[in-house]
C-alpha cells in the first residue's frame, strides 16, 4: 500500500492547507514539461503518483478512509516485526546454549590429553567461538535495528522549508529595525534642538567625535 503521506512529504496530521502547499510545490517540481527528454517519463510517473496522493488527501471523506486501512497496515507491520524480533532473539539465545555446549563438550573430551593435539584444537576452537560469537552480535545488531528504527525521522521537506522560511523573516525582520533606527536619526536631525544638542555633543567630547569620524571615514 502506497504511503501517499511520504509522497506528498508530509505529515500524517498536516492540514489541508499544509497538504495544498505541498502538493503545489512538488507538482511544480516534478512536472514532466520542465524535464529533460531521458527524465520526462520518470516525471510523469512521479507527476502522477503526487497527483494519486492529493486526490487521496484533499478530500476529508477519501483521506478517513485511507487512514483507516494506512493505520491497520502499519498495526500488521508492527505485529510482523515485533514476531521478527521475538524470534532473532530465540537465535540470539539458542546460539548462546550451543556455544556453551559446545564449550563443555570440547572441555570433556579425552582427545584433548594430547598436549600437541590439544594445543590445535584449542586454536580451532577458539575461531569458532570468534564465528558464533560475530553471529550472535549480527544478529543482536539485527534485533536493535529493526526494534528502534521506526523512532529514527529524517528531515521532512516541509520541516527544511519552514526553518528557511523563519530565517528570512528574521533577516527581513532585521533590515526593518535597520529601517526604523534611520529614520527615527533622520527626524531628530531634523529637530533644530535635537540637532544642535547632537552637534555640540560631538564638538565638545574629543571621544565622540574620534568615534563618528572614524566611522564617517569608514564611509568615504
Amino acid at each position: 500500500m502506497k504511503n501517499y503521506y511520504e509522497i506528498l512529504e508530509v505529515d500524517v496530521k498536516a492540514s489541508k492547507e499544509m497538504i495544498d502547499r505541498a502538493f503545489k510545490l512538488l507538482a511544480k517540481r516534478y512536472h514532466p514539461d520542465t524535464k529533460s527528454d531521458e527524465k520526462k517519463a520518470w516525471a510523469e510517473e512521479k507527476f502522477k503518483e503526487i497527483n494519486e496522493a492529493y486526490e487521496i488527501l484533499s478530500n476529508e471523506e477519501n483521506r478517513k478512509k485511507y487512514d483507516v486501512e494506512l493505520d491497520y497496515e502499519k498495526n500488521s507491520a508492527i505485529q510482523a516485526l515485533c514476531a521478527k524480533n521475538e524470534h532473532l532473539q530465540q537465535q540470539v539465545h539458542r546460539l548462546e546454549k550451543e556455544l556453551e555446549s559446545f564449550r563443555n563438550g570440547t572441555k570433556n573430551n579425552n582427545y584433548f590429553t594430547n598436549n600437541a593435539s590439544s594445543h590445535a584444537n584449542a586454536n580451532n576452537q577458539s575461531n569458532n567461538d570468534n564465528i558464533v560469537q560475530n553471529y550472535i552480535r549480527y544478529a543482536q545488531n539485527m534485533y536493535e535495528n529493526n526494534a528502534y528504527k521506526d523512532y529514527i525521522k529524517p528531515v521532512t521537506e516541509e520541516e527544511l522549508y519552514s526553518y528557511k522560511k523563519s530565517r528570512i523573516k528574521d533577516f527581513f525582520a532585521f533590515l526593518i529595525t535597520i529601517a526604523i533606527i534611520i529614520g527615527i536619526g533622520f527626524l531628530l536631525w531634523n529637530i533644530p534642538f535635537t540637532r544642535n544638542f547632537l552637534i555640540g555633543l560631538y564638538e565638545d567630547n574629543p571621544p565622540i567625535k574620534g568615534l563618528v569620524d572614524f566611522f564617517l571615514n569608514l564611509f568615504n
